[in-house]
């Protein structure tokens, strides 16, 4: 069987046993397979066939570019890349440049000048870079896409080990950090400590850990999932979800997002701004 033929094998058992998106709170039809994190976050685009929920058309398209914007973003790093990173980021940035030029635009648009106030406050802040090293400006147009993956995200492993989506009367609150967060303040250790469990992408002998790897603690009787994920050397992501909004506090409703509602958070200015 060749590879086409097993995909679309596998696409059509999940979506026999799983019909519905556990993206958007099962309100429509799932269509397809997502792969999360995404495959073009890992070497070549080749991963284990795992984490792979069911998604609706509209979840697939909305947060395409998101996923793409994450599988650059964590590949950067303070060292040099090596080459097969190097092949990685030139292919998925020529993608970037013809799906959302803006981000592209958002990256570099930082001029000589403001490269080095930016360098001179990162080597302030205690991290160890090049003077001559790359700066990348992550912005009003990358924020939201960076909140939006780490809200699928937590989504798609909410489902992957509750085995059924969250529902529309449930919420999730995730966050990212980067590489420089992690580096000038380090993790906090009793979120680290939160959760005591973890798992990478295996098959067989093959180990991605390097390039994706996540603690979590979960509930299923209550539906209650977190977790706290690196995505390669460059990004972070901490998320929870919750079976029913009504079990927390009120002042804390807020914070959550009803999965029938992500897509629209994109637009939301509070979206926008990065966790503290």
């Amino acid at each position: 069987m060749g590879e086409a033929k097993r995909a679309r094998s596998a696409t059509a058992k999940l979506l026999e046993q799983h019909p519905y998106c556990c993206l958007c709170g099962g309100i429509r039809i799932a269509t397809t397979r997502e792969h999360v994190p995404p495959r073009a976050l890992f070497d070549r685009s080749h991963r284990p066939d795992r984490l792979v929920v069911p998604a609706c058309d509209d979840c697939n398209r909305g947060t395409s570019t998101a996923d793409l914007v994450v599988s650059l973003v964590a590949r950067w790093r303070f060292d040099e890349i090596t080459d097969s990173e190097a092949y990685d980021h030139s292919r998925l940035a020529a993608r970037l440049r013809k799906q959302a030029p803006e981000i592209l635009s958002e990256w570099t648009k930082l001029g000589l000048i403001d490269r080095k106030k930016a360098r001179r406050h990162l080597r302030e802040h205690g991290l160890d870079i090049p003077l001559n090293g790359p700066v990348v400006s992550i912005g009003a147009k990358t924020i939201p896409l960076l909140n939006l993956f780490a809200h699928k995200f937590t989504l798609g492993l909410y489902f992957d080990h509750i085995s059924q989506p969250l529902p529309s009367t449930g919420g999730v609150f995730a966050t990212f950090k980067t590489k420089e967060d992690v580096a000038a303040k380090g993790m906090p250790r009793e979120l680290v400590e939160l959760f005591p469990r973890t798992r990478a992408l295996l098959q067989g002998v093959w180990d991605t850990t390097e390039q994706f790897v996540y603690r979590y603690d979960e509930n299923r009787s209550e539906g209650l999932f977190g977790c706290l994920a690196r995505l390669r050397t460059g990004l972070f992501v901490f998320g929870l979800a919750v079976k029913d909004l009504s079990w927390l506090p009120a002042a804390e409703r807020n914070d959550f997002t009803p999965p029938d509602r992500l897509l629209g958070r994109l637009n939301d200015p509070a979206f926008g701004r990065r966790a503290a």
